[in-house]
């Protein structure tokens, strides 16, 4: 058995040694965030002036995979991004820092510095949509700097912020109704379980995730399908996206999945048979936040998979009544931002 300082000198050494290796990993960042590559067919995108869109990566990325997930999102969207890194110390001591900062809400530097870069977009002039795209970790970080955000930033501001997760691992996404004014009656929970949709702080929040992704299984899916009392209790609010395959990798697994690229790799190519997007989508809306419209949209097979029951959703019950028949795309807000496009306005 060695004796303890020599055990002490190798704990040190191995320590020593991962900071040395991340470090290399984690030089060049800007303090104000990582910018998508301009090239020549990035010039010839239209104008998106009065848009800012931010990325904050999940675990075990280093500046290189944090460049080529932006770049990645940039071509998708043809919109600049700006990428906040948070960085890596490797995969073991990241995944306890995701344990950490899920159980304590413990804030990193990175998620300090990505709640300002949001802060001031949404302050900036000129600016009508600041969009905010989490992946993994990300999820985590995402959840605490909206928390931040809704306890400091006015209504009037809030509107123009979009929430979209990728392999979310947070436990909670908090988005609470605002349409109520001072003056207003507060609703009881009679007038609540009546169904009707109320506007919330954020307007729109959507989370894509694979079925067979372990981190989405203790995240994002596991916390929109827990079994609730009552409605209070479920604290993650948006619609949810579920493609049944496995893979965590932001680049490969999910915009892979959800929004393929044509052969050309400059736009996202139209949906095609066996594709996402091109699928039915069953409507599970006992999932979730129920009367508030959160809804979990599954394909068959992943209704099958995450049920263990033969069948489709309807309105939460299983059967042969009519479904809604409306396509993976359709029910996608982020889709409607491929290629440069503008989602139409909700009236």
């Amino acid at each position: 058995m060695l004796p303890v300082p020599f055990f002490v000198l190798y704990i040190a050494a191995v320590l020593e040694l991962n900071s040395l290796i991340c470090l290399h990993f984690n030089k060049s960042i800007p303090e104000n965030g990582l910018k998508s590559t301009e090239d020549q067919y990035s010039q010839q995108w239209g104008p998106h002036d009065d848009e800012y869109w931010i990325f904050l990566n999940g675990i075990c990325v280093g500046r290189n995979w944090l460049q080529n997930n932006i770049d990645r999102l940039s071509r998708t969207f043809h919109r600049p991004v700006v990428g906040v890194h948070n960085k890596t110390t490797g995969v073991i001591f990241d995944i306890i820092q995701c344990l950490i900062q899920r159980a304590l809400l413990y804030a990193t530097s990175d998620i300090r510095d990505c709640y300002v870069l949001v802060k001031r977009a949404l302050y900036k002039p000129g600016i009508k949509k600041v969009v905010l795209i989490l992946h993994s970790q990300g999820g985590i970080e995402g959840g605490m700097i909206l928390d931040w955000l809704l306890d400091e930033v006015p209504q009037n501001l809030l509107q123009y912020l979009e929430v979209y997760t990728f392999g979310c691992l947070a436990n909670h996404f908090s988005n609470p109704c605002r349409n109520l004014s001072t003056t207003d009656p507060v609703p009881s929970q009679e007038t609540l379980a009546e169904g009707k949709k109320r506007p919330r702080a954020i307007s729109h929040i959507e989370h894509y995730a694979n079925a067979f992704d372990f981190a989405t299984r203790w995240g994002v899916l596991h916390f929109t399908q827990a079994e609730m009392d009552g409605s209070f209790e479920n604290r993650f609010m948006g619609r949810v996206f579920v493609n049944p395959v496995p893979g965590h990798q932001l680049n490969q697994h999910y915009l892979g999945n959800f929004f393929p690229l044509d052969p050309t790799r400059r736009f996202t190519r139209e949906p095609r048979a066996g594709d996402f997007m091109n699928m039915d989508a069953q409507v599970d809306e006992s999932r979730g936040n129920g009367p508030e419209g959160e809804e979990v949209l599954l394909s068959l097979a992943a209704s099958r998979l995450l049920d263990g029951r033969d069948g489709a959703l309807n309105n939460g019950t299983y059967g042969n009544n009519e479904l809604r028949k409306l396509k993976m795309w359709e029910c996608s807000r982020l889709w409607q931002y491929r290629n440069g496009a503008t989602p139409v306005p909700v009236s």
